[in-house]
């Protein structure tokens, strides 16, 4: 599905976690094109962006209790042992709207854990300069949940990206990439004042995010910028270390360890209780600019 906006363009793969499989400006690719390796069919983690829900990152050794009542997710990656940022991005979304510049894409009920039911909607409208991607959850629970949400893009280096945004802390966490507690943002770790992302594998959640963030290209003489509503408090980092030559700005409103504390009564900041029925959402424009 190909959506236009003058010099833009967006491809969405509902099929394919409802993920985006090319974002361009005049052909140039603002997010990673759809790119499966040889031999291997297209799938959400190919692509330039998917959600992440009804959680961002991982839960605690995939558990979580809410009213004295324990639930668990399935693992959802070869080779993890958690899931990592729901299911969402492995099931199949259907359009419920289109237009030649925007989209609504559905995702109808779906079961995470036994008792855990959400639906979802992302609604993605593309202008001259910008694309805008509202997305929603809905608990479809019999009671109330916790959930969390974001979006996972992947950007392109082309040899001198440089990535600029601030935040207050930088979370720890184990060899499982869950969290450990919250320290201060390291030199060689501290965006503010723009520089380019590691040539590593990095995996880095930011807390107190103040939801802007840019990325500038100097060989292409374009940049873009996110600005994310205040849901999004915390901004993944990602490099994987399977293609060096990408990287991720995530808005997330929950950080790793999503649901840590829901038991108790003390939810970590960015996730939310739901009562069945209820639904939170937020969007996020990814602006493009051209640069001298």
């Amino acid at each position: 599905m190909r959506l236009t906006a003058g010099p833009l363009t967006l491809e969405l793969a509902p099929e394919l976690g409802g993920s985006v499989a090319a974002f361009e400006h005049d052909g140039v690719a603002l997010m990673r094109p759809m790119s499966p390796p040889a031999g291997s069919a297209p799938h959400a983690l190919h692509s330039g962006m998917f959600p992440m829900l009804p959680f961002a990152n991982s839960l605690r050794d995939n558990r979580f209790a809410i009213d004295g009542r324990p639930y668990e997710v399935a693992p959802n990656m070869e080779g993890a042992r958690l899931n990592y940022h729901g299911s969402a991005w492995q099931r199949a979304w259907r359009v419920s709207d289109v237009a030649p510049d925007r989209c609504t894409l559905a995702l109808d009920e779906v079961e995470e854990a036994a008792g855990y039911r959400f639906s979802a909607t992302q609604r993605f409208v593309l202008s001259n300069d910008r694309l805008e991607v509202t997305i929603a959850v809905t608990n479809r629970s019999a009671q109330h949940m916790p959930f969390g949400l974001g979006l996972h893009p992947w950007f392109p280096r082309y040899g001198d990206a440089r990535a600029m945004f601030s935040a207050t802390q930088a979370l720890l966490e184990d060899a499982d990439f869950q969290a450990l507690e919250l320290a201060p943002i390291a030199s060689e770790q501290d965006y503010a004042t723009g520089r380019e992302p590691p040539r590593a594998f990095q995996n880095r959640c930011y807390a107190g995010w103040n939801g802007h963030a840019r990325i500038d290209w100097p060989s292409r003489r374009l940049a873009l910028t996110i600005d994310a509503d205040p849901l999004f408090g915390h901004l993944m980092l990602h490099v994987p270390a399977h293609d060096l030559e990408t990287f991720c700005l995530e808005p997330q409103s929950n950080r790793t360890s999503a649901f840590d504390g829901v038991e108790t009564g003390t939810p970590a900041p960015g996730v939310h209780l739901l009562a069945p029925g209820e639904a939170v959402g937020g969007r996020v424009a990814f602006m493009v600019h051209a640069t001298a």
